[in-house]
């Protein structure tokens, strides 16, 4: 197991540049996934923080008052136009209400003139929200007043009426899919294939052009290790450290979707796990071209970046052309974020097409290993042919 202890030892050596690509990866899906809903997202954004002053301080006033903060986030600031500007510039209060003195006597009355002072930022939208709703609400309470109520029967009218609120539902892509496999927690899945191609890649192909470098492959030639058995520790050290970055992904996966994988979610899984074959099956494939660690950082950019843009995982396969979307269909990314759309319920479920989606992966990685050994058995036929002549 001399080769064995050797790869692992090289590899070890390369597990910081790919904890780099593994933590910026997870850095950046583990909020992507667990953010608010579209939903939520909107609860949130209709209300703003306002901040009253209530220079009339009467109990009209103090409804008003009653009634913004059930509808906003009302925030105390100090009572003076420099701290006010302040607070507005720095985003602490969207919206700053005066209620001036002689607001419920000229409110009884009918007189609607300088009820109110405010500061807002310019064109802003809290300046149209909230005139808006005090227009509405003096216009409701004049109308009931009009109509004979008196002054504290008008406002619990309009404040009855302006509480009236009409059924709302966001469509929103997250309603789509199931729900052991929700279409916000797809995401993690499908931007997977570009981090696992990175890390391999970078990974990968160093330890293994370090361990074949001719100096040290013509040694082992001379050693007792047969060939076959220093092929098969490579293998069996690059499959340990594959399984390893895998595991990391899945694991993490878990831990978003709150513990153990649900029905759709085991097939995604198994998606992600033979695209991890074919990303290793890429790797060992660059290797036995010998190409130089600059090459290998090239390499991987032109392979990760151009699969991610052209099958779907940075851009929605929805929007790309026909013409990329055919050229794609020669890449397994392509297949794998088929796979995933299926899964998440973007596509229409069929389990014969999602098993076809598949075997096409797997087939990439098949071929891709009878190319490595090809390409393999040539070079170091060619090099024993030269040592002999």
């Amino acid at each position: 197991m001399q080769v064995f202890k050797t790869f692992m030892k090289i590899i070890r050596s390369k597990m910081g540049v790919a904890m780099i690509y593994v933590g910026v990866f997870l850095g950046i899906s583990i909020p992507m996934a667990t953010s608010s809903t579209s939903s939520e997202m909107f609860a949130q954004q209709t209300k703003i923080d306002i901040c009253i002053f209530d220079e009339d301080n009467t109990s009209e006033s103090r409804a008003l008052t009653d009634l913004i903060g059930q509808r906003q986030n009302i925030v105390q600031l100090e009572n003076d136009r420099d701290a006010v500007i302040d607070a507005l510039y720095y985003a602490r209060a969207n919206y700053v209400l005066i209620i001036n003195e002689g607001y419920a006597e000229k409110l009884a009355s009918g007189d609607t003139d300088e009820l109110f002072g405010n500061y807002h930022m310019h064109d802003s939208y809290a300046e149209v929200f909230i005139g808006q709703f005090l227009n509405e609400y003096v216009s409701s309470v004049r109308a009931y007043i009009a109509g004979g109520e008196d002054i504290s029967s008008a406002i619990e009218k309009a404040e009855k009426a302006l509480s009236q609120e009409t059924e709302v539902r966001t469509a929103s892509f997250e309603d789509v899919g199931s729900a052991d496999y929700p279409i916000r927690f797809s995401s993690y899945f499908r931007y997977m294939p570009y981090v696992l191609i990175s890390v391999l890649i970078n990974a990968l192909c160093p330890a293994l052009l370090a361990i074949n470098r001719n100096d040290i492959r013509f040694r082992t030639n001379c050693s007792c290790v047969k060939p076959a058995a220093h092929t098969l520790q490579i293998f069996a050290g690059s499959g340990i450290f594959v399984l390893l970055v895998w595991v990391i992904f899945v694991a993490t996966g878990a831990f978003m979707y709150g513990g153990i994988y649900q029905g759709k979610a085991w097939l995604a899984v198994l998606n992600s796990f033979i695209f991890a074959l074919v990303a290793a099956s890429i790797a060992i494939f660059i290797s036995t071209l010998s190409p130089s660690q600059n090459i290998v950082n090239l390499i991987t950019q032109v392979i990760g970046l151009g699969m991610s843009f052209m099958c779907g995982i940075f851009v929605d396969q929805s929007i790309l052309s026909d013409g990329v979307l055919a050229a794609a269909r020669f890449l397994p990314a392509y297949w794998y974020v088929r796979a995933n759309n299926m899964l998440a319920g973007i596509d229409a479920f069929d389990s014969a097409q999602l098993t076809e989606f598949l075997v096409i992966e797997f087939a990439f990685a098949a071929v891709l290993a009878i190319l490595t050994l090809l390409v393999r058995r040539l070079k170091y036929s060619g090099v024993s042919a030269l040592k002999v002549n």
